[in-house]
């Protein structure tokens, strides 16, 4: 079995598990209100929750409790993180039948492809100096790559075997 294929196995054991499908017949937590993230200016909570199966991304106000959708589709959208300006977000998603990063502008509901690699792109975060980390087992080993917002200047941050 391939490096690939076992981390899907343990992935997708893993969040059957959480999901309430486990193994042993035992009903489990809900995915509901996972991987916070706070917005710059600390009035969004961003999150990732399922809904008729699947996890969509949604944005709660701080100071109202009021929800909103901020994804709507048939793939799994998850791990929010909030661009240093506040107006977009940075996710990934299994859309397009592959994990890849995308980023959603938040005015518009908008969504584009950021990374397109064959391999398992995940765990956005977006930081202040204006790239967006993740993590990606494009070389066979997890490694953390760096990318601009509009796709260009990706480089591998980790380029070794050895933490």
């Amino acid at each position: 079995m391939t490096l690939r294929a076992s981390a899907v196995l343990l992935a997708t054991a893993i969040l059957l598990t959480i999901a309430g499908c486990s193994f042993f017949g035992e009903q489990g937590p809900d995915l509901t209100y996972l991987e916070p993230a706070l917005s710059p200016d600390g009035r969004w909570l961003a999150y990732e929750s399922a809904i008729d199966g699947k996890l969509e991304l949604f944005a709660r106000d701080i100071e109202t409790g009021v929800a909103e959708r901020l994804t709507e589709n048939q793939a799994d959208d998850f791990s929010p993180s909030w661009s240093p300006d506040g107006t977009s977000i940075a996710f990934a998603s299994n859309r397009d039948n592959n994990v890849d990063i995308y980023i959603l502008t938040i005015a518009t509901r908008q969504t584009r492809r950021l990374t397109t690699d064959a391999g398992t792109d995940m765990n956005p975060t977006w930081a202040s100096d204006g790239r967006i980390y993740f993590n990606s087992d494009r070389t066979k080993a997890w490694q953390i790559y760096a990318v601009l917002p509009d796709g260009t200047s990706l480089a591998a941050i980790t380029a070794t075997a050895t933490p």
